[in-house]
């Protein structure tokens, strides 16, 4: 599941983008949480966050395989957030 980064900063708080990836995380219990551009921006900038239930899900391998998709980042992934 995709949230914005800034909708998931209100929803889920933090005041730093790790705490709030890892409570995006802990709020239903996801493993991986990518961050990535869209078609709708730049390319680059980072806009939105997908919510992956565990390693290789049918979800994560769309995320990759998307023309719409661009600039993926994995953040977070078992546990240990990444790559800020």
């Amino acid at each position: 599941m995709s949230i914005s980064i800034k909708n998931a900063q209100k929803l889920y708080g933090g005041a730093t983008e790790e705490e709030t990836i890892r409570k995006l995380a802990e709020s239903d219990g996801y493993r991986r949480i990518y961050k990535y551009a869209d078609n709708f921006g730049d390319k680059v900038t980072h806009t939105d966050y997908k919510r992956i239930a565990y390693a290789g899900h049918p979800q994560e391998l769309a995320l990759f395989s998307s023309p719409y998709v661009h600039n993926v980042v994995l953040v977070y992934d078992e546990g240990k957030v990444m790559n800020l």
